[in-house]
Order: C-alpha cells, then sequence, then structure tokens
C-alpha cells in the first residue's frame, strides 16, 4: 500500500528526465506551435476566406443606398454604383 513511484509518473525514468511539456495541451501548440503543414494550411484557410468574402462584398456594394448625400466621404463611394454622382 505504500510507496510512490507508481503513479504514473516517470515509469523507471529518475524525476525530471521526461519532459512534461509534451503532455500539455495548450491553444498555442506548447513545443509544437509550429505544425508541420502550416504555410500551406494558412494559404489555403486564407484562400477560402477570400472566396466567401468576395462574393459578399459584391453582393453588399450592390445592394448599397443612400438617400442622404454622406457629411464625409465613405469608402464604398468608390465602388457602389447606387450611389449616382459622388459630388455633394
Amino acid at each position: 500500500m505504500g510507496g510512490g513511484d507508481h503513479h504514473g509518473h516517470g515509469h523507471g525514468e529518475p524525476h525530471g528526465a521526461e519532459d512534461f511539456r509534451l503532455k500539455v495541451w495548450s491553444m498555442t501548440g506548447g513545443p509544437n506551435c509550429r505544425p508541420k503543414y502550416w504555410r500551406r494550411n494558412t494559404a489555403i484557410a486564407m484562400f477560402g476566406i477570400f472566396l466567401v468574402c468576395i462574393p459578399i462584398a459584391m453582393k453588399s456594394a450592390e445592394l448599397e443606398q443612400r438617400p442622404h448625400h454622406p457629411v464625409r466621404p465613405i469608402p464604398s463611394q468608390l465602388w457602389c454604383k447606387n450611389f449616382g454622382t459622388k459630388d455633394y
């Protein structure tokens, strides 16, 4: 009933010989913060984001309407066809 080395620590290795960081999960990845294909995965994710966002932005510019002239210039005036004249 006694002893203390059989509680899942070490398994024959002296204390401190095993790197505990390999068993700790963290959101930043811990010791493995640079996965093997991180550049490819980032490029695929960015392509997917642009693939979704560009049609949404185009539809938004198509549907944009301004019943009153804005007080200051608005960036969407450059591409919005429903604004009319850009002089104000």
